[in-house]
């Protein structure tokens, strides 16, 4: 076997081997143990390609032959998928800006069911209990009988209007992120199968049921592209994720991959996604909303994607630089998302076909992004890029749903909420810098200001100059002060945010919420995030 096939055996073994501690983390409740455990993951594959690429000297190779080679060597691994994109990482560092080898769509998946089907036997209750007892739990539930109760209570209206259902299907293996462990699997009538996840929380020890999702819009929140990966188990992941893909039709398979972990496959997908788009004569067009003075954004037809490109300046009101606004992207990657801010993709040197940009899209690149983007021959050519998933900027959806504004207002202070308890603070807060997803969810896309909140100091505004007048002309403020008493300035416009903000949520406008929630983050307390709504708790 040579080396590449090698080292990316050893790294999916270690990739296992990651994984299936977090039914341990979860069990001891120890919860930054599991986040260092999923940025440990994240970090892997980057470690292991550099360290491989270190070793070998890409000139002497005989790439079609080491290509064909770990084709056949690897055709039956378990995650040959995965191989691929291996492969084309190692590439990638050694051969230059060539074209990458695989797709990684070479192999059909496996075949294999990954999941457990148990018949209808008896009541819609002693079936659940069977996939309580069936599940790789990693502690014992307190009242299992009543557990299961519980939960089919909660299923049955789902399936009064539905034939009886035949069996069920259940992923085994737990899906664990921040304090939630979930099973997953899917109800089967003879008409339909009905997805469903039940969340399980750990209290003293013991396993507590404290929601079951049933619709597709919940499995999609609970994997959508504004959370962090789970940590589960996945024997063989192309039939995990073609699995997970029936429960959630419209979700991409490369944010299925993300999902999971495998973040390099998702991106090689997503190029494949992207190409796909094309032929189907999609083009390169400005985004909407209102420019950006750090990222020139554009889209795709037929994609829901935004390309965000650094600009050569900034405009005057902006004090980073290139290098800082990378490290932020880079942050968030690396950290908790709580389900409010969008997962990024980054390219180096990604290659468009210059027919299907549109010619604003392309001067305004060469204009103001000159030292990143550039023409030659048919191409487009992106030095640098990150893609993030396209919403709704929140400016044009107040405006746009009209009947939405208060919800839409109201999930952007939880957004800040749920943002400050996970130890960050978004810096920018205008409403043009979030996004509204199909689901009305509030997500934070803009990160160029974005910082931890251990590096600021919030401040009250000091009472002997508190008009208007001082507010204009400003007051003492040494780098890193805020004062959050001034974001009602910007924030409660118009009636509905006033009340809305400046009434529901009118601890964000005051230093003591962002003290505490600072204070949390120093400490390394988690707080509680729960990926559906309070009203499927039990």
């Amino acid at each position: 076997m040579d080396p590449i096939s090698q080292t990316f055996t050893a790294y999916w073994r270690d990739f296992q081997h990651l994984t299936a501690k977090a039914g341990a983390c979860f069990a001891a409740g120890d919860w930054l143990a599991m986040q260092q455990l999923a940025l440990a993951r994240f970090e892997r594959h980057d470690q292991v390609v550099d360290e491989l690429a270190a070793s070998l000297h890409g000139s002497l190779l005989d790439w079609p032959a080491l290509e064909a080679r770990y084709f056949a060597d690897l055709a039956g691994h378990p995650a040959r998928e995965l191989a691929l994109t291996f492969f084309n990482s190692v590439h990638a560092r050694l051969a230059g800006d060539t074209a990458r080898p695989f797709s990684g769509r070479e192999y059909e998946p496996l075949g294999r069911a990954p999941y457990l089907r148990l018949p209808m036997k008896g009541e819609l209750a002693d079936t659940l209990a069977s996939v309580l007892a069936c599940a790789n739990l990693p502690l014992p539930l307190r009242y299992p009988g009543n557990t299961a109760t519980q939960l089919a209570g909660a299923l049955a209206p789902v399936l009064e209007s539905h034939d009886y259902p035949l069996h069920l299907d259940l992923l085994t293996e737990p899906f664990y992120r921040n304090k939630g462990c979930y099973l997953v699997g899917r109800l089967n009538t003879d008409n339909l199968a009905i997805p469903f996840a039940i969340a399980l929380l750990n209290r003293d020890g013991y396993l507590k049921a404290d929601a079951l999702l049933y619709r597709q819009e919940h499995l999609s929140v609970l994997f959508g592209f504004a959370r962090s990966d789970f940590l589960a188990l996945s024997p063989i992941p192309s039939a995990q994720v073609a699995f997970l893909h029936s429960l959630m039709p419209n979700k991409p398979r490369s944010e299925l991959y993300n999902a999971l972990g495998y973040y390099k496959h998702g991106k090689s997908l997503l190029v494949s996604e992207l190409e796909d788009a094309l032929a189907e004569g999609g083009r390169f067009k400005r985004a909407p909303g209102i420019a950006g003075l750090v990222m020139m954004v554009f889209t795709l037809e037929g994609q829901d994607l935004v390309f965000k490109v650094i600009r050569d300046h900034f405009g005057d009101s902006k004090t980073v630089d290139a290098a800082q606004v990378i490290a932020r992207y880079h942050l968030v990657q690396r950290h908790d998302r709580v389900g409010r801010m969008a997962d990024t993709q980054e390219f180096l040197d990604l290659r468009l076909p210059l027919a299907r940009v549109d010619d604003e899209v392309v001067a305004e690149l060469l204009q103001s992004c000159s030292q990143r983007a550039f023409v030659e021959g048919d191409w487009l050519h992106l030095g640098h890029c990150f893609t993030e998933r396209r919403m709704e900027p929140m400016n044009l959806a107040l405006r746009s749903r009209p009947g939405e504004r208060r919800a839409i207002l109201r999930d952007y202070g939880q957004a800040l909420k749920e943002i400050a308890t996970a130890g960050l603070f978004p810096g920018d807060m205008f409403y043009k810098n979030f996004g509204v997803t199909r689901h009305g969810r509030v997500i934070f896309y803009d990160y160029d200001e974005l910082c931890p909140l251990g590096e600021l100091h919030f401040r009250a505004i000091p009472r002997s100059g508190y008009d208007q007048d001082q507010l204009a002309s400003g007051y003492s403020a040494a780098a890193g002060d805020v004062f959050p008493e001034e974001f009602r300035h910007f924030l409660c416009l118009g009636q509905d945010a006033t009340e809305v903000l400046g009434g529901e949520f009118a601890e964000l406008f005051s230093p003591d919420f962002w003290l505490t929630a600072q204070r949390q983050a120093v400490e390394g307390q988690l707080g509680d995030f729960f990926p559906y709504p309070q009203s499927l708790r039990f």
